[in-house]
Formats: C-alpha cells, structure tokens, sequence
C-alpha cells in the first residue's frame, strides 16, 4: 500500500486551510489532498458572506477574492418593519470557488499530490504501525501517518470510534442564484417569521450587478410538513418577483453544536466534519478555515510526537484551542437557538417598530440588549445563554 505522511479529506475552506497550515510549518512532508469532486469548477452552494476581521484572522485575504464590501444588515420582522445595523468593521461577499482554487494552486506549488473525483469511503482505525488506511471508492487504498477530515457533515469517517458522531442538528437550505434583484449591494438582507422560515431565516446577498443569492434555512424541529421549495418561490414572488433564476441549489447545514470528541490520534477533523458552523447564523466559512489552520498544526505535532502519550496530549489540545477560538461561543448559541425559534411573530413584530425608529448608526447589540430587556422579556429569556 502507498504511504504518505499526511491524507487531507476534502478540498473546502477547511481542508485548504488545513494543508496551508501544515505545509507552511515544513515542506519536507509528503502530503496528498482528495476530494470527491472539483470545487471551483461546480457551483459553490453558499451564500459566501463572511464578517471582515473573522475572515482576515483565519487567512491571508487576496483582494480578487472579494466580490463586494458589505457595511449593513438589514432585518425584518414578520411584518415587514426593517431594523437597519451598520458594522463599523464590515464583512465581504466573497467568490468562494476563485479562493479555494487559488489556495489549491498554491498547494500544489508546495508540492501537495491533489487528486479529484475520487470518493472517500473509509478511514481504517490505528495499525500497529501507527497508521491509518484511505479508502476510495476507486483505486487502491492510501496510508497515512495522520488524517485531516474536511469531507463534510455527513461522510461520518472514523466509524466505530468516539469520533464518528451524526450531526444531531442537520438543517435543510433551499436557495437561488438570481439576476435582477433589486436591493442593495452594500448590505445583507435577513428575514425571520414562521410563514417565511419557521425556525430558520430568509437571506438576500448581494453579488453584484443587480445578482443575489437568495435561499431559506429551516429549524430542524420545524420542517415537518413544510415544503422549503414552496417557501422560496412564495418569498421569491412577495419580494423579488422582477427575479431572474440562473440556478437553484439544495443543501443541509450542521447547525447545532456540542462538546465531542474532534481528534484521536491520527485523525483529526475540522470544518462542517467537526460542526464548526456558527448555530444561529448558520456562517461557516470563516469557521471551517479557522479550525482548518488548528487542524494543520496539530497534524504536525502528530507526525512529531515521540510516544501515544504525546499524541493524545495533542488531541486535547486542539479540541481546547477550538473551544477557545469558537466551541464555547458556539456552545451558547446552540442553547439560546431552540429557544429564539420559539419566540413568537408578535415579539419580533414589536422590537423590530421600535429599533427601527432608531437611526441605524445608533442600533448596537447594547442597544438592542437594552431595549429588550426593558419591553421584550420574551426575547430576553431566548437569549439568557448569551448574556
């Protein structure tokens, strides 16, 4: 069998970020990256909105990567009433599939083996060796010395062990690539309500150009009896009815989170396989290359540890360093999102008409805080996690 110091599963934000970080610690491993399919040269289904100073934090941001500087967020209520937030520090609608081919393109300059269309069905337990065996849905299998797991939500590598768990939080996404969309490039559009997203959320990005990526999430505990086709076509016709579909995509987002194991030695996971993504948000981008460039390091302290000793210190170490980057924060979320789903319209009919008498440069989450605390105790209690 064919060996390498390192396999990467997947070549998403995570799994690029992963084999930066590791690559960029020594180039003298031998590194090979697999993906099922090739990612720039599909449709990527993502909305590719991320916050400034998350995205600038996790990588080195290349200016062509930047589709549009985003300064607002607008949100509406069930009602239609409007609260306008202005972030001093911005976010970027972001062209996704040109940054993980560059990021690929520089992989491959650092000498990193990338094989495409090629399905990963199996990660074998440790060998007495110490390591792990690839398998492919074609072709013979592969070993490796540590194995980074950026496949994805629901491959479920690593079954049999403490590592391979379901996403217990899977939300279904229905969403749209769609030209003549009348609304403005400088912002990101977000809907609630039980007609338009019963447990979820509506979502207008811009893309330039009069283009938008318009879609719906829906609560894992609201789906039953609910078409998510039918929902976007009825947001679809109520909103943007002058709306030109090119494309329409269907996905599920890991949007829960809880504490379990991401690392065993010599395999360690990262990204939407680690259910990295934000719960109330559903952003996973910044998440994915965040935990991927955790990943790279601890696979270098895994290929350099002297004993299993070691090798499990360094599997605690990085499930901790996620909790302190993201985990703990995502923790909270996951408390508060069951509850915010079940706040009902009027509650968010009511805080949205009085924050949106405020003018947008004084809307602050203090403000929003202070306001609720004082008239919504609905909202309040939903958010007890957070404060």
């Amino acid at each position: 069998m064919r060996g390498c110091d390192a396999v990467i599963i997947g070549a998403g934000p995570a799994g690029l970020r992963a084999g930066l970080r590791l690559t960029s610690i020594s180039s003298s491993l031998s590194v090979s990256l697999i993906d099922r399919y090739v990612p720039w040269e599909r449709p990527i289904p993502c909305a590719e909105g991320v916050g400034r100073l998350g995205f600038e934090e996790a990588i080195e941001v290349d200016p062509a990567w930047i589709r549009l500087v985003v300064s607002r967020a607008n949100f509406y209520a069930p009602n239609g009433a409007c609260v306008s937030y202005t972030d001093a520090n911005k976010g970027f609608i972001i062209d996704r599939a040109r940054m993980q081919s560059d990021l690929a393109e520089k992989l491959r300059k650092r000498g990193v083996e990338i094989t495409l269309g090629v399905k990963v069905v199996r990660v074998s337990r440790v060998d007495k060796e110490g390591r792990r065996a690839v398998s492919f849905d074609k072709g013979e299998p592969l070993s490796a010395r540590v194995v980074i797991d950026a496949s994805g939500p629901v491959a479920l590598l690593g079954r049999g062990e403490s590592i391979c768990w379901k996403p217990y939080d899977l939300e279904p996404a229905y969403f749209a690539v769609a030209d003549g969309v009348d609304a403005a490039d400088d912002a990101v559009h977000i809907y609630v309500g039980g007609k338009v997203a019963p447990g979820g959320y509506a979502w207008v990005f811009p893309r330039g150009g009069g283009a938008a990526n318009i879609g719906v999430v829906v609560g894992r505990n609201q789906i039953k009896g609910v078409n998510i086709r039918e929902l976007l076509g009825d947001f679809l016709t109520k909103n943007y009815p002058k709306a030109k579909i090119r494309t329409y995509f269907a996905g599920c987002i890991p949007c829960g989170y809880r504490r379990g194991n991401i690392a065993l030695p010599g395999l360690i996971k990262c990204g939407d396989a680690a259910n990295a993504t934000n719960p109330i948000s559903r952003a996973g981008i910044t998440e994915a290359l965040m935990s991927g460039g955790l990943a790279g390091s601890a696979a270098f302290d895994m290929l350099s540890a002297e004993n299993g000793k070691r090798t499990k210190k360094i599997c605690a170490d990085y499930e901790k360093a996620w909790l302190e980057k993201r985990g703990a924060r995502h923790l909270k979320l996951a408390k508060a999102k069951d509850s915010l789903a079940g706040v009902p319209d009027e509650d968010y009919n009511m805080a949205a008409q009085t924050l949106s008498a405020l003018s947008s440069d004084k809307v602050s989450m203090a403000k929003i805080f202070g306001l609720s605390l004082s008239r919504f105790p609905r909202i309040v209690w939903a958010m007890r996690h957070l404060m």
